[in-house]
């Protein structure tokens, strides 16, 4: 399977995880799903796509800008990157729905952040921690 076909058909099933977030965050199976299937699969698929130029990589391959643009101009390697960001990012975004489900968020703030989360996962992350030391501030201190 090349590359670029890796690349669409995981664009679109890292969706399904999405999905369960925003449409059913407190179901009992949405974080194993999520956790324990979806994005072990995707670890499967980066490892697979690792595997393929492994003989390019070595750890000089990212001391420097220039060295790390060398590394990513194999197709493989550009989707091995993304595939990276598809699983950190969906890991970020199930993080934020159980603690705010832990903390007592509501649904409306919280999937209100999986679209940064989505998008750039450290951004949403960063909102997620604001908002949830505002809340947990206001809900520790005294009446």
């Amino acid at each position: 399977m090349l590359a670029s076909e890796i690349f669409s058909i995981c664009n679109v099933v890292i969706l399904f995880g999405w999905l369960l977030l925003l449409i059913v965050p407190k179901w009992k199976y949405t974080q194993a799903i999520i956790l324990n299937c979806l994005l072990v699969v995707f670890t499967i698929v980066y490892a697979f796509l690792l595997i393929q130029d492994i003989n390019k990589i070595s750890l000089d391959s990212f001391s420097t800008l220039a060295k790390l643009k060398v590394l990513f101009q194999s197709d493989t390697a550009v989707a091995a990157g993304w595939v990276h960001y598809l699983i950190f990012d969906l890991f970020v975004g199930t993080y934020v729905v159980r603690k705010s489900l832990q903390i007592g968020l509501s649904r409306l703030v919280y999937s209100c952040i999986l679209p940064f989360t989505f998008m750039c996962g450290p951004i949403g992350y960063l909102i997620f921690v604001i908002i949830k030391i505002i809340k947990t501030q206001s809900f520790n201190e005294p009446n």
